[in-house]
């Protein structure tokens, strides 16, 4: 990372996803140290059976690998981080690797703010949030999640991509933005107790 990167800080990783990022590699890791074990104990017999008790352990195996890797690489699971680099958006996770988007390729930007100062947002606010993301999927976007929870939520629409962010920030966030993207389309989805205020342009 050089110099010249900026850092976008980002929401905390929330509860509930911070214990399932422990969780999953202390059930796991046993398991599989144990399973390899037993495989390389049947591997080594004078005269090895390749029966039912060894398809067992490598299906175990399979299982924990898949738990290990696959989960925390489709599941946001572990700490998203941003950046503004020269080149573009920079995003990563922890078993994800790092992505870059660049800016010619970021069409247009939606911000989702939950104002819970009144109290939590009503159910009709909710279900317009979800009905249009549904919508976006619908039409065909993929969505890629790099979120941490669920209280403020950044769409950057990338192609027929939609990488969610959380930025702590969400305003200064698409101000600096737009100062890297000339003309930047920005959406921002006020969630309240008296429902959902839109408003296109920057914030």
């Amino acid at each position: 990372m050089t110099a010249r990167d900026e850092e976008i800080p980002s929401l905390p990783l929330n509860t509930q996803r911070r214990l399932l990022g422990y969780l999953v590699p202390l059930v796991s890791l046993p398991i599989l140290i144990w399973k390899v074990y037993s495989v390389s104990l049947i591997l080594t017999r004078p005269s090895p059976q390749l029966g039912l008790e060894l398809l067992n352990d490598l299906v175990s195996i399979s299982f924990s690998l898949v738990l290990i890797l696959l989960i925390p690489n489709r599941s946001p699971l572990y700490t998203n981080h941003y950046w503004l680099t020269p080149k573009g958006l920079k995003i990563t996770r922890t078993l994800k690797g790092t992505k870059t988007l660049p800016y010619d390729t970021i069409d247009r930007l939606e911000l989702y703010i939950r104002d819970e100062r009144r109290g939590k947002p009503s159910p009709e606010a909710l279900t317009y949030a979800r009905d249009h993301v549904n919508d976006l999927r619908k039409t065909g976007f993929r969505f890629i999640d790099y979120t941490n929870n669920e209280t403020k939520i950044a769409l950057i629409h990338a192609g027929e991509k939609v990488y969610m962010i959380t930025p702590s920030n969400p305003r200064a966030f698409t101000h600096k933005l737009g100062k890297r993207i000339r003309g930047l389309s920005v959406k921002t989805i006020t969630l309240t107790p008296k429902g959902a205020r839109v408003k296109d342009g920057a914030p």
